[in-house]
């Protein structure tokens, strides 16, 4: 919103940001779409996930550099199944090469709620990205390889 100063619109769709994903769900546009890992609060009851894939990821460029000091998380639509349990936030500078800048084993902050929210903190991390990535490690709470995110936060220092 710039401050405040405009209404909000989808950062991906505005420029502001390039979000991307490993595969869209079934795909299908309705079950993936990379737009949905950066957009707001307003979901508007969306499935957002990836094919049945090992290794799969959502990644936002914010075409700046951030040091970031936290994180959250949103899962979709899904209730009670498809929650992120095994994954790892990642940063980049090239898009290319990563570095993991928190792993997740058996996390299960993100509740089986429809749109359920979580965060972590990242102490200690002090380089700034560019680039920043969910890949996922292991098997979601349904035992598959779907990574279902609606929405990704990131706070730090510009």
């Amino acid at each position: 919103t710039d401050g405040g100063t405009c209404a909000y619109a989808n950062p991906h769709d505005s420029g502001r940001v390039v979000a991307s994903m490993s595969s869209i769900g079934n795909n299908n546009p309705q079950h993936g779409d990379p737009r949905k890992f950066v957009q707001g609060a307003s979901h508007d009851g969306q499935y957002n996930f990836t094919n049945n894939q090992a290794g799969s990821w959502m990644a936002v460029d914010l075409k700046r550099q951030l040091i970031p000091s936290h994180y959250c998380l949103r899962s979709d639509k899904h209730s009670g199944c498809h929650k992120l349990r095994h994954w790892r936030l990642e940063g980049s500078n090239d898009g290319s090469s990563w570095t993991t800048l928190r792993e997740h084993s058996n996390d299960t902050a993100l509740g089986d709620d429809p749109f359920s929210v979580a965060h972590w903190p990242l102490p200690d991390v002090a380089t700034a990205y560019r680039h920043f990535r969910i890949y996922q490690t292991g098997k979601d709470s349904s035992g598959n390889d779907h990574l279902t995110c609606t929405g990704i936060e990131l706070y730090g220092l510009l």
